[in-house]
């Protein structure tokens, strides 16, 4: 439970404080999706990571995955301050793994969501999701929810 309150606590300041401005994106092409899934990400670091490639409607569990589209990985590329090496399968002894979803629009909302694995000594992973709605323009997040677990040894 503390470390549900954590994550969600950690989701609100990367909503004030993240390195993406939600009054910057607009419209719904892979820059704007590229800009909201940054928004997912917590926390600043240099480190390589891992990202899937493939798109996953539940990143969770790697499931109902399609292709990650070329424009897109470009703007994650361009929009996540790390090194990005795309794998088709985790690599266990690897960095970081992130797997995204697809940006979910509905009329005037949309929603992005990311879940990721630590290779750390503790074998952490967590996922968290973001509501944007349209704003005079512009998608501006509204809400996040965040979540991440470690096993007990």
């Amino acid at each position: 439970m503390f470390l549900r309150a954590l994550a969600a606590a950690s989701l609100a300041l990367a909503l004030v404080a993240g390195p993406a401005s939600a009054a910057d994106i607009h419209g719904r092409g892979p820059g704007a999706q590229a800009a909201m899934d940054a928004m997912l990400i917590l926390g600043g670091g240099t480190q390589r990571v891992q990202v899937l490639t493939q798109l996953c409607a539940d990143p969770v569990r790697i499931r109902r995955c399609v292709s990650f589209p070329g424009s897109r990985q470009r703007a994650i590329e361009r929009a996540v301050d790390r090194p990005i090496t795309w794998v088709d399968a985790r690599r266990v002894r690897g960095p970081a793994f992130w797997v995204f979803a697809p940006v979910a629009f509905d009329g005037g909302s949309a929603s992005a969501s990311l879940a990721w694995w630590d290779p750390g000594a503790f074998a952490c992973r967590g996922g968290s999701t973001l509501r944007f709605v349209r704003i005079h323009g512009t998608w501006q997040a509204v809400e996040g929810t965040g979540w991440a677990g470690c096993p007990a040894t």
